[in-house]
């Protein structure tokens, strides 16, 4: 049997959608895009009870307690995280709610950047 015409070109098409979304699915993740500077959460201008996404560098965890400093410079945000702890030095993406300056309440996720540091 011939091949239809055009289902080379369905392939290509249907390929270059499945890389689009892989890669705002790694964009979202990784939080390339969508992130909260830590240190507007330190200066007081995000208003308490905000949901955020912030990233930066896991540099302290005393039980259930984690820090977290901006990748960008000396800020860093304070909060209780109960689930698996990646290691210290990873960089992750956290999400939760600014509870006050310098805190986040409600993590929902912690998550270890998967390429974009």
């Amino acid at each position: 049997m011939p091949k239809k015409k055009g289902s080379r070109k369905k392939i290509v098409v249907a390929t270059i959608l499945v890389l689009i979304a892989a890669m705002g699915i790694i964009v979202w993740h990784d939080g390339v895009i969508g992130v909260t500077s830590i240190a507007d959460i330190n200066a007081g201008n995000i208003d308490n009870g905000t949901a955020v996404t912030v990233k930066g560098e896991l540099v302290f965890r005393a039980g259930n307690l984690h820090t977290v400093k901006s990748t960008a410079g000396d800020n860093i945000v304070i909060f209780e995280w109960a689930g698996s702890s990646p290691p210290l030095g990873s960089i992750v993406v956290v999400r939760g709610v600014v509870s006050s300056i310098g805190t986040l309440s409600d993590v929902t996720s912690v998550a270890v950047v998967w390429i974009v540091q």
